[in-house]
């Protein structure tokens, strides 16, 4: 496919991103929220944490994962083209690759109603993202740390708030807000992406899930750019 998912039905999905940030308070809505409260299958991930670490530790030492820029050149001109991006699923499609390379996650998500994208997000040392906006409203973004720098640890602003991961810990973070990772750390950070559906009442989830869907067209392709060695 052609373009960029990020880019594609602008107007379509800036009108919808007005509906959803109107109903969570537009700038008033908090940039950081609690992952219990969002997400409640996140203890689940907490809970095996040790395991999930584990498993994404060696994907990460064994093999050489995606750059950013070969999966969505467009989007990571405006991010980062060395972001580095493992996709266990993405728009509820599984990755064929994720049974050999992390099956205990792959477990875990397969049983929870509410993941729409699961990533492994690897910055090293150096790398940075650059202050951005997530293209859609109607997703939030939990986010786990699997291995953090303990010299100059990496962190993220969003909005006016800046937050620094710890290992084991998690937050949810509204990527509408713009924000930005600072990483001046002299090892490799790793996290555990998950999105998922901000909670909104009919008809707004509604919309929100139709629009999502119409997105699954993208699965294949996305996958298909990474993961792949």
């Amino acid at each position: 496919m052609k373009g960029s998912i990020s880019k594609d039905s602008a107007f379509f999905r800036g009108v919808l991103n007005t509906l959803f940030l109107t109903y969570a308070g537009w700038n008033k809505r908090p940039p950081f929220l609690q992952p219990k409260k969002v997400f409640p299958e996140s203890k689940i991930l907490e809970d095996h944490f040790a395991e999930i670490k584990e498993e994404i530790d060696h994907l990460v030492s064994t093999r050489s994962l995606t750059a950013y820029k070969d999966i969505d050149p467009i989007r990571a001109k405006e991010v980062s083209e060395n972001w580095k991006l493992y996709y266990v699923s993405f728009m509820w499609q599984m990755n064929p690759h994720a049974e050999k390379d992390c099956p205990k996650l792959l477990q875990l998500i397969k049983d929870m109603p509410d993941p729409i994208n699961v990533t492994i997000a690897v910055l090293e040392p150096g790398v940075c993202l650059a202050a951005h906006q997530g293209p859609y409203a109607g997703i939030l973004r939990y986010h786990l740390g699997i291995t953090i720098p303990k010299n100059n640890p990496p962190f993220i602003r969003v909005s006016d708030k800046n937050y620094t991961w710890k290992e084991g810990e998690s937050i949810i973070i509204d990527d509408r807000y713009d924000h930005e990772v600072t990483n001046h750390s002299d090892s490799v950070r790793v996290i555990l992406m998950v999105d998922v559906m901000r909670p909104m009442p009919f008809p707004l989830n509604y919309l929100n899930k139709k629009c999502l869907m119409f997105k699954k067209k993208w699965s294949t392709h996305i996958i298909s750019k990474a993961n792949i060695d």
